[in-house]
């Protein structure tokens, strides 16, 4: 009798290894927790107004508190310019009424408080349209020290570049994460290194719009702390209108496609924020990565965007159905969420202007509406401009 009962005990400490075993390998293959923690709450969360601690202090409605990134120092890649460390990875937070994750983003834990009395930040918290979802402290860039395993599967169920899925080929986590380790831990756009950070942090987006030839704003967009450029960006011979400094590229691999060798905008002054839209973009990282890249430019100064950024652009920001949005779009809300003050410049469409400034002939602009909504980010510039959050130059089109 005694052996049954010693039987029948064994047996179930069997039955339930073999149940847990068999979650933990479902959660690994779908990414989601069969058992998610009783203190989650879902809901749109809204800020107190003109007060930053509705930003720090949220970790009480957050999924989980900070967790440590795995640890895949046992894996070389050569060069190596990230060596994965111990960091920790901000909780997650929502914005969402319903139970869809693709509105769940990681926070910034080292995201800190402005100390420019005028930041724009206060004034798009006590923003009635833009205050309940503007997150500074969202995790715009990712790195080796914010990717593991874990946060592979959670993002792999949504498209690139919302995640790491892609409907042509998979995107596996060894691909992600070796080229991750090519780059820089960094998690600012911003290096202060070796200088004191502006009391007040001035930054020009500057798009390539038509709208700028002839405009001689050139000076005006130089006078900013920083500037950003996108795609072309071409500043020779252009200077009187669009300025010639270049802090920030924005780029993908077809951003240089038109652009000659001897017109990259490489720069040891110039950090490149790439955004991966696809499979191959990878490979490109790498390329980059490993010096072989034409577009030659040190990894030291290449930053990352992470998927959950572009989620929050496009889903809680732009609530649209394209593919994704415009670079000048993806450069102007980087811009927003980090600098004190911010100029647009060159973004915006109208026929009294051709296509881009650097146009030797009248070109119109033509509309590709399954890749971009420029209606709906024209109509999110003007709402920003008004509210005084942006200052977003005109001309006389707009």
């Amino acid at each position: 009798m005694l052996l049954r009962w010693k039987l029948l005990v064994v047996g179930c400490l069997l039955l339930i290894g073999a149940l847990q075993l068999y979650t933990n390998v479902d959660f690994l293959r779908t990414g989601q927790d069969q058992n998610p923690p009783n203190n989650v709450k879902l809901g749109l969360t809204f800020p107190i107004i003109g007060d930053y601690s509705m930003i720090a202090n949220r970790n009480a409605a957050d999924d989980s508190q900070p967790q440590p990134a795995s640890d895949d120092s046992d894996v070389t890649v050569d060069p190596e310019v990230c060596i994965p460390t111990q960091s920790q990875l901000g909780p997650l937070f929502h914005l969402t009424n319903n139970n869809d994750t693709k509105f769940s983003f990681r926070r910034n834990p080292k995201w800190n408080k402005p100390t420019c009395a005028e930041t724009l930040q206060t004034t798009a918290f006590e923003s009635e349209e833009f205050g309940p979802i503007f997150r500074p402290d969202i995790q715009m860039l990712i790195n080796c020290n914010l990717f593991d395993l874990r946060e592979y599967w959670r993002m792999k169920k949504w498209e690139i570049p919302f995640g790491y899925n892609y409907y042509m080929e998979n995107i596996t986590y060894e691909e992600v994460r070796d080229v991750l380790k090519m780059f820089p831990a960094d998690d600012t756009i911003f290096n202060f290194t070796g200088r004191s950070r502006p009391r007040c942090i001035t930054c020009a987006v500057v798009g390539n719009g038509g709208i700028l030839n002839g405009s001689r704003m050139g000076m005006e967009i130089d006078q900013h702390s920083y500037v950003f450029r996108v795609n072309e960006a071409y500043t020779k011979g252009y200077e009187e209108d669009v300025g010639k400094r270049t802090t920030h590229y924005v780029f993908f691999d077809r951003s240089l496609r038109y652009v000659k060798p001897e017109d990259y905008p490489i720069s040891q002054n110039t950090t490149y924020i790439y955004v991966p839209c696809r499979k191959d973009d990878f490979s490109y990282l790498r390329a980059i990565g490993e010096r072989t890249a034409e577009f030659n430019v040190q990894p030291e100064h290449v930053r990352i965007i992470h998927p959950d950024f572009m989620r929050y652009i496009h889903f809680v920001w732009m609530r649209v159905k394209s593919f994704r949005p415009t670079t000048g779009a993806i450069m102007t809300m980087i811009a927003l969420h980090t600098c004190d003050k911010l100029s647009l410049y060159g973004l915006g469409y109208n026929t009294k202007y051709s296509n881009h400034y650097f146009d030797r002939k009248y070109k119109k602009f033509r509309v590709v509406r399954l890749s971009h909504d420029h209606q709906r980010e024209i109509r999110l510039w003007d709402s920003l401009d008004k509210e005084g959050i942006v200052y977003w130059y005109r001309r006389d089109v707009f």
